[in-house]
């Protein structure tokens, strides 16, 4: 599905919009749409999704490229979708192919923390855990995770990046 929007105000250029999927291409999903908690693992991918992405492209200037997570509706319940929102000059930055088909260490941690807050919620309020009971997954935002990432992936991310803008630039 490609269309094109304005965002911001009325002066701003169309953003062309690309969508890819609730997670990585080769990654299974956890839970079928209308599964027991669907909404929340489905939510927990996309997001990560959407952070690896900005990691792939290097933190993208928004009004060049930018992601986002859209929520569908639907009769099971909300659909996600990660977009690329990609303007004229985001041409050149955006390639499909730079998208990396499995979750990288960084997207795989934050789902984990994100399945291990919503497992002790669940035991919170069946009564199988005590609130105040001691947990790595407490309240507060999601830890920082980037700093597990491996060197040598970080680098294969930002040498594809800058080995396709050098093609953008030679071919256009």
């Amino acid at each position: 599905m490609i269309s094109r929007r304005f965002y911001g105000n009325a002066a701003a250029a169309p953003m062309r919009e690309v969508s890819l999927g609730p997670r990585p291409a080769s990654e299974r999903e956890m839970v079928p749409p209308g599964g027991e908690n669907y909404q929340a693992l489905t939510t927990i991918d996309a997001f990560a999704f959407r952070r690896m992405l900005d990691r792939v492209f290097w933190h993208p200037e928004p009004e060049v490229l930018r992601f986002e997570v859209r929520a569908n509706p639907s009769p099971v319940g909300s659909i996600y979708d990660v977009v690329a929102l990609v303007s004229d000059a985001g041409e050149a930055w955006f390639n499909r192919e730079l998208i990396p088909g499995r979750w990288d260490y960084v997207a795989f941690s934050e789902i984990g923390w994100g399945m291990a807050k919503l497992y002790r919620q669940e035991a919170i309020d069946a009564g199988r855990m005590r609130e105040e009971d001691g947990s790595a997954v407490a309240g507060g935002p999601m830890p920082d995770f980037t700093h597990l990432q491996d060197p040598a992936e970080r680098e294969r991310y930002r040498w594809a990046l800058i080995n396709h803008l050098r093609r953008q630039g030679r071919s256009g």
